[in-house]
C-alpha cells in the first residue's frame, strides 16, 4: 500500500510509519513536488494541502490526513465526490495554540508591547499608569469551543477569567459560564475584554467577524484570531484599530498569506503580528505522526477511523 508523506519528518518517524505494516510503501518529503512522481499509486496521503490539480494524478487515492486541524487547502468537495475518506489532525497542537492565545492576551493587559517598544526605540525609564493590568476578572469570549477553545477556556479560567464563548450548537462546555449559538454572535463579543477566535474556516464564518459585529465590541476589547484569517473582514479590522475602536489585535491569520508589504497592519503599534506559526514548533511532526500511525494502522484493520471530516461542514 502506497503512503505520501508531506511533511517535514526525521528518519525516526518515517521508520514509525513504515512499522505500522509491512504493506506500508512510504514516500516522505517536505515539499509536494518532491513526491509529486507517487501520487498515481498513491493510496494514502499525508500532509498540508492538496491541490485539486494534484488531486488529477492520484486516480487510486482513499484517504487525505491533514497534517493540521483546518482542511481549508483540501479540495474537499473534490474529494468528498470520489468518496475519498479526510482526517485531520485535531488535537495535536492545542496547548502550542493555547500558550499562544493566553502569551498575546498576558501581552496587552500587561502592556508589554509597549514596554518593549519603549526599550527597543527610546531606552527610556518610563512608567506611564497604562503600563499595568491583568487578565483576572476579565471576560474572554471564544469563538469555537472545539479542542482548542476548549483547552483555551481551560487556562482562561485557571488565570481567574470569566468565559464565555460561541459554538455552532451551544451545550455545556467545562469553564465556560454561558456557550452562545451563532446567531447570537453580537451579544457574546458585546461582552467581551478579549475575543479569541479559533473557528475554522468555513461558508458560514467566511468574513463571520464584519464591521458591524467590531463596532459593537468594547472599545477596550483585544482580539487574538489564531483560527483563520478569512473569518474576519481584515479591512473592517484595520481601520477599527487604527481609528482606536479597538484597543488591539494579536494575528497569527490573514486574508492573504504572506502578509503583503503594503499592508497597512504592518505600521500599527497596537498589532502583534506572527506569520501563522500560533500552532507551530520544531517537534511539529513529532506531535502529528503518531496520530496518523494510530490512523493508519485503523486504516489497514479496517477498522473507524479517527478525527473524519465532515465534508458538508467543513471541519
Amino acid at each position: 500500500m502506497n503512503v505520501v508523506c508531506v511533511l517535514r519528518t526525521t528518519p525516526a518517524l518515517e521508520e514509525a510509519i513504515r512499522a505500522v505494516d509491512p504493506r506500508v510503501v512510504l514516500t516522505a518529503a517536505p515539499r509536494l513536488d518532491t513526491v509529486a512522481a507517487a501520487l498515481p499509486e498513491a493510496e494514502v496521503y499525508f500532509g498540508w494541502e492538496l491541490p485539486a490539480d494534484r488531486l488529477a494524478q492520484a486516480p487510486h487515492l482513499r484517504w487525505v490526513h491533514c497534517a493540521g486541524a483546518g482542511v481549508d487547502r483540501l479540495p474537499l468537495a473534490e474529494l468528498a465526490a470520489r468518496g475519498v475518506t479526510v482526517t485531520n489532525s485535531r488535537g495535536t497542537h492545542v496547548t502550542l495554540l493555547a500558550e499562544y492565545a493566553l502569551g498575546a492576551m498576558l501581552m496587552f493587559a500587561r502592556h508589554l508591547h509597549v514596554a518593549h517598544r519603549q526599550q527597543i526605540l527610546h531606552r527610556t525609564w518610563h512608567r506611564p499608569p497604562a503600563l499595568g493590568g491583568q487578565l483576572a476578572g476579565r471576560t474572554v469570549a471564544i469563538l469555537g469551543l472545539g479542542a482548542i477553545g476548549a483547552d483555551v477556556a481551560r487556562r482562561c479560567a485557571q488565570f481567574g477569567m470569566r468565559v464565555i464563548g460561541l459554538k455552532r450548537e451551544p451545550g455545556a462546555v467545562p469553564h465556560v459560564e454561558r456557550v452562545y449559538g451563532p446567531e447570537a454572535l453580537e451579544a457574546c463579543l458585546r461582552e467581551a475584554d478579549y475575543v479569541v477566535v479559533t473557528l475554522p474556516l468555513t461558508p458560514q464564518t467566511r468574513r463571520m467577524i464584519g464591521a458591524a459585529q467590531l463596532a459593537v465590541m468594547k472599545p477596550h476589547a483585544v482580539l487574538v484570531n489564531l483560527g483563520r484569517g478569512e473569518v474576519v473582514d481584515e479591512a473592517a479590522l484595520t481601520e477599527a484599530l487604527a481609528t482606536g475602536r479597538l484597543r488591539g489585535a494579536a494575528l497569527d491569520v490573514f486574508e492573504q498569506e504572506p502578509l503583503p508589504s503594503e499592508s497597512p497592519l504592518w505600521a500599527l503599534e497596537n498589532v502583534l503580528i506572527t506569520p501563522h506559526t500560533a500552532g507551530s514548533a520544531p517537534y511539529y511532526a513529532d506531535l502529528a505522526v503518531p496520530l496518523f500511525c494510530e490512523n493508519l494502522g485503523r486504516y489497514l484493520r479496517g477498522e473507524p477511523l479517527r478525527n473524519v471530516v465532515d465534508p458538508a461542514r467543513g471541519y
